[in-house]
């Protein structure tokens, strides 16, 4: 990684003597924990970024599935990630956040790798039931864990740090994808979830050795002794909560779920479409997070995050826009594949808005004792938004007008502004502001 990134990101989260009060105070465990978690984020990105683009086109081209029945399995899976979702937060607020999240890598590892090993349909759709259902386990978890790992004041740094490690790991594994994977040499396609699933088993042990015994890798290490309603009933009563939930949700259906397959499956179709311009897509979304997301979070710092909920959205959409340009008739290949690729640009800028938001909200209204519930609910809008967004890409791009998909996302995006907008309007301040 580049100094400048390196020191970019040691100032945004390591000077932590310039944060004044108790609450600024980290113990060197925690600190060691935190800079595990970044590590581990860093190596499995690199091999997540090598398969994230291709789940449709791996299930269409590679396994023989039409892209209509593809959207239903990816659907399917999501179902299951749901319910999983669910249980984790469950599980997490009584075992500890750590150990569930050590749980899930281990079910995305073996997911990774069944698929990597498919050759038929029914393979690759347990493989991906089996990598869903660990989604769902570690990232509400990882999620939780931040807020054990560093001062409230510095969470929304943090979360939009990780955020762009991610990204880091995820442009380089989309660059070597770009040049080495291809639909004429299907065990390209094997060889890069394989390892995929090699990079989330050392996230698993990288957890395993740098969490043990610290804030967060058992339960309740902040519990109160006073008794305090539990279950997801219990969260579901929080009006803000929810409120922030269905934006969030809209943004997931019309946004996130749509770049994970259906955008590249869309790109297939067009005359500029090619597995190197989906690749250098998904790089160029990368590069634009890791560009951005520490200026954009300094200089939005004092902004409401539901207007940042709202740039999101706008941003999205102007990206479906760019895609619907660059298939137009009689474009040529070179302009039509540029366009595809700052689409993703564009959406990766609008996510650096999200980042700081997305993680922060729920937990500035989250009790100790029911965190791993409201990061659980609020990692369940991704797989929730599975189950709508591709089987919705799927009909629409698999129909004889393709193009109405860029219809339906472009206008799902612009109501998820409005929403924002509506939120903001909820939102009690001191969510809205604090800790940015």
């Amino acid at each position: 990684m580049p100094p400048r990134i390196l020191d970019a990101l040691r100032a945004a989260l390591f000077p932590l003597g310039r944060v004044r009060g108790p609450v600024s105070t980290l113990n060197t465990a925690d600190l060691r924990a935190f800079r595990a978690t970044l590590l581990g984020t860093l190596v499995t990105s690199v091999g997540l970024g090598l398969t994230l683009p291709f789940t449709f086109v791996y299930f269409d081209h590679v396994l023989g599935l039409a892209l209509p029945i593809v959207g239903f399995v990816v659907a399917g899976a999501a179902v299951l990630a749901l319910g999983a979702t669910a249980a984790g937060g469950v599980i997490a607020d009584r075992i500890g956040l750590g150990r569930v999240a050590v749980l899930g890598l281990v079910l995305q590892a073996g997911g990774t790798t069944l698929l990597a090993l498919a050759r038929e349909p029914v393979a690759g759709a347990a493989g991906l039931a089996v990598l869903s259902m660990g989604n769902a386990f570690v990232w509400p978890s990882l999620n939780g864990l931040v807020t054990h790992q560093v001062p409230a004041e510095r969470r929304s740094r943090a979360f939009a740090v990780r955020f762009g490690l991610m990204n880091v790991g995820l442009g380089a594994g989309s660059l070597t994808a770009a040049t080495t994977v291809s639909v004429a040499r299907p065990g390209s396609f094997h060889v890069v979830y394989l390892l995929d699933g090699a990079s989330t088993a050392v996230f698993a042990l990288i957890l395993f050795v740098g969490l043990r015994n610290t804030a967060g890798w058992t339960a309740h290490a902040h519990r109160t002794r006073e008794a305090a309603p539990t279950g997801y009933r219990t969260v579901l009563r929080d009006g803000h909560f929810v409120a922030y939930l269905v934006v969030l949700l809209a943004l997931a259906i019309f946004g996130s779920s749509q770049t994970e397959g259906p955008w590249a499956a869309f790109v297939a179709l067009t005359p500029g479409g090619s597995t190197r311009v989906i690749g250098l897509g998904f790089a160029a979304n990368t590069a634009a997070i890791v560009v951005f997301q520490l200026p954009v979070e300094r200089w939005t710092r004092g902004l409401r995050r539901s207007r940042l909920l709202a740039s999101c959205a706008l941003s999205g959409a102007l990206a479906w826009v760019l895609t619907g340009i660059a298939s137009l008739p009689g474009l040529p290949a070179t302009v039509a594949g540029t366009l595809l690729v700052s689409a993703l640009g564009v959406f990766g800028v609008g996510e650096t808005f999200l980042s700081p938001v997305i993680n922060a909200v729920p937990n500035a209204l989250a009790p100790d004792h029911l965190r791993g519930r409201y990061n659980a609910l609020n990692s369940a809008t991704y797989p929730v938004s599975k189950f709508i967004g591709p089987p919705l890409a799927g009909v629409l791009i698999g129909s004889g007008t393709p193009n109405s998909w860029v219809g339906v996302v472009t206008i799902g995006m612009l109501v998820a502004a409005g929403g924002a907008v509506l939120l903001g309007r909820r939102l009690p301040l001191s969510v809205e502001l604090a800790g940015r």
